[in-house]
This record gives C-alpha cells, sequence and structure tokens, in this order.
C-alpha cells in the first residue's frame, strides 16, 4: 500500500494528466443541439427538393400533347390582345385590356416553351420557366378582372376591387416564384378563393351598360372553367391517356376555356362602349 503512495507521489502533482510525447491530444467539440425549428426547418427542404425533383420526371415523361394546347392558343392570344387594344376606348379601359392582353400572352407563351423546351434548355432556364409559369395563374387572374372593373364605370367599386385582386396577386406571385412546388393545394385555394372575388359584386355587372348579361354569363363561365383545370391539376387526376393527354393537359384545357369565354365576353363590353 506504501509502496503504490510512493509511486504516484513520485510521478508529481500532474500524474493524472496524460503524457504528450509529440502529438498534441486532440479538443473535442461542443456537439450541436439540434432543435425542433431546425429538424422542421431541414425536413421542408428535404420536402421541396423531393417535390422539385418529381416535378422534373414529370416534365421528361410527359404526354405527347404536353404544350401543344398553349401553343396552338398562343398566337390566338396575341392577336386578340391587339385588336382588343386597338378597339378599345382611350383612357384606362385602354390600359386594362393592355394588362389583360400582357398577361395572358406571358401565360401561353411561357407555358408552350417550358413543355415543349423542357431537356433541350439549360436546368436553369427549366428553373425560371418554370416558376414564372405557376406564378403567371395569379397575373392572368388579376388581369382578366382588371378590364371588366374598368367597364363598370364605378370608382369606388373599380379601385377597391383592384386594389384588393393586385395585391393579393403581387404577394401570390412572388411567394410562387420562392416555392414553385410544395404547397399545390395552398395555391389552388387562393386562385379559386381570388379568381370567385369578382362574384360578390356580379350583380354590377348584370346591371352594367356596357358588360350586361350575355358578357357576365361567358365571365362565370369562364371562371368556371379555370376552376375546373386548377382542381384536375392538385387532384392529379383524371388522367385519361397518360401518354398523350394526361391531368395536365385538361388543366391547359380548362385555361383555353376560361380565356375564349372572357375574350368574347371582353370583344362584347369593349364593342359596347364605343
Amino acid at each position: 500500500m506504501l509502496g503504490r503512495m510512493a509511486k504516484v507521489y513520485s510521478r508529481g502533482p500532474h500524474a493524472h494528466q496524460p503524457r504528450m510525447v509529440g502529438t498534441v491530444t486532440r479538443q473535442h467539440k461542443p456537439r450541436k443541439v439540434v432543435t425542433a425549428k431546425k429538424l422542421r426547418e431541414q425536413q421542408a427542404r428535404t420536402q421541396q427538393v423531393k417535390e422539385s425533383r418529381t416535378l422534373r420526371k414529370m416534365l421528361r415523361e410527359k404526354p405527347k400533347l404536353r404544350g401543344w394546347l398553349h401553343l396552338i392558343a398562343f398566337p390566338f392570344s396575341v392577336a386578340t390582345s391587339v385588336l382588343l387594344i386597338v378597339l378599345a376606348p382611350a383612357g384606362w379601359m385602354k390600359a386594362g385590356v393592355s394588362i389583360y392582353g400582357a398577361t395572358i400572352m406571358l401565360l401561353f407563351g411561357v407555358s408552350a416553351a417550358l413543355h415543349l423546351g423542357h431537356g433541350h434548355f439549360p436546368w436553369l432556364v427549366d428553373e425560371v420557366l418554370c416558376r414564372i409559369d405557376y406564378s403567371n395563374i395569379f397575373l392572368v387572374i388579376a388581369g382578366t378582372c382588371t378590364p371588366f372593373l374598368f367597364a363598370l364605370d364605378n370608382w369606388a367599386v373599380c379601385w377597391t376591387y383592384i386594389g384588393i385582386i393586385w395585391i393579393t396577386a403581387i404577394v401570390g406571385t412572388l411567394v410562387h416564384l420562392v416555392y414553385p412546388v410544395g404547397l399545390d393545394w395552398l395555391f389552388t385555394i387562393v386562385y379559386i378563393v381570388l379568381g370567385l372575388a369578382p362574384i360578390t359584386i356580379i350583380h354590377l355587372f348584370w346591371k352594367s351598360p356596357y358588360i350586361g348579361p350575355v358578357p357576365t354569363i361567358l365571365v362565370i363561365a369562364g371562371g368556371a372553367c379555370y376552376i375546373a383545370g386548377a382542381v384536375c391539376f392538385a387532384l392529379r387526376k383524371p388522367n385519361p391517356v397518360p401518354k398523350w393527354f394526361g391531368f395536365h393537359e385538361l388543366f391547359h384545357l380548362g385555361t383555353i376555356g376560361g380565356y375564349v369565354c372572357h375574350v368574347i365576353a371582353l370583344f362584347m363590353t369593349v364593342l359596347a362602349m364605343r
């Protein structure tokens, strides 16, 4: 017992420290604490990456008619937009149809470029087109409402609704540019609510000397086409002929149906104002 104590004492007061012979002991870094918030953020990023890859896979495995419907609609949107701008009376109405024409041409043009050009463009171009494509829906809804609101000739109602609709559309567009995938159901609900906003003043459309009953019915029918297409896209069904004509083509068909109804109603309104 005394011998052991003597050995320990002989080593000196620092006997408990490890001996360093030509090496430096590694200091242990404090372990990072993963909070619940960081974990949720990481899971959200992972989910967004997965959905982005799924979207690109869908674009690669697209039906053969993907993009062709909007490519056909694009020149018609250019022609009708030019005619509406020429026919519209000077002032706010001409500005309104110009905004409508710009948004509808952007919708069909970007969509056709994205779906027909995917795989031929660099990855960055595809990514930018994809973000713009989905964001355009907000702009088209606001752009479609704008000339009809100007045609009411009720400035208090007109500017109130234009303010509400355009602020919502701009915010939705910016959010969609940042989060192009992962919030489909939320965006679909916002699309529908935003598109139905004019329903609250539909009686003013009906009684308007410039719009009237027939254009009002066409406005409602066009909105129904847009909503039907959006629901098909959100549900991913029906998917009639996946190799040729799927749920996404039904969505595009809905947008074209909505465009046809609204542009006819707009021509009738513009001609009534001349």
